[in-house]
């Protein structure tokens, strides 16, 4: 008997451990405490200006960023499209994600690796490529 309690605090010690690591992944957060969830709204864009003013909305426990605004679109966007999948918190407190480039040829959806790097609990930039294959990086700001 005295062999299993100190086995379930071990467990129980895991679980608490495997949870917050689980959550944070689910919740778009990092360990610092900052979230993507909310909306956030592209104030520039490097070296085109495509979708700025547009809006993604990120949710809690859904690893995406739905696009809930557009302005400037002249890559066949469409609202409700998902511009940021797979949203994955990293240990340096950035995130990595797929980033939609473009959705004029709906049957096969341009998604590239970008890094989301946070400025301020405020401001994010995402860094990656555009979709002629050069370096973009977009400057986002929370939209209240």
């Amino acid at each position: 008997m005295k062999f299993l309690k100190p086995a379930f605090y071990l467990l129980i010690t895991a679980f608490i451990f495997t949870s917050c690591d689980a959550i944070k992944q689910v919740t778009n957060s990092t360990g610092t405490g900052f979230s993507l969830n909310g909306k956030w709204q592209l104030k520039s864009s490097t070296p085109e200006n495509t979708l700025v003013g547009s809006v993604v909305s990120v949710t809690s426990f859904v690893s995406e960023g739905k696009l809930t605004s557009l302005l400037n679109n002249s890559q066949c966007y469409r609202e409700n499209d998902i511009k940021w999948k797979d949203i994955k918190a990293q240990t340096n407190g950035s995130f990595t994600i797929n980033n939609l480039l473009s959705n004029c040829n709906s049957g096969d959806l341009n998604y590239k690796p970008a890094i989301i790097e946070v400025v301020t609990t405020d401001e994010i930039k995402i860094s990656g490529k555009n979709v002629a294959g050069t370096d973009n990086v977009q400057t986002w700001v929370r939209n209240k």
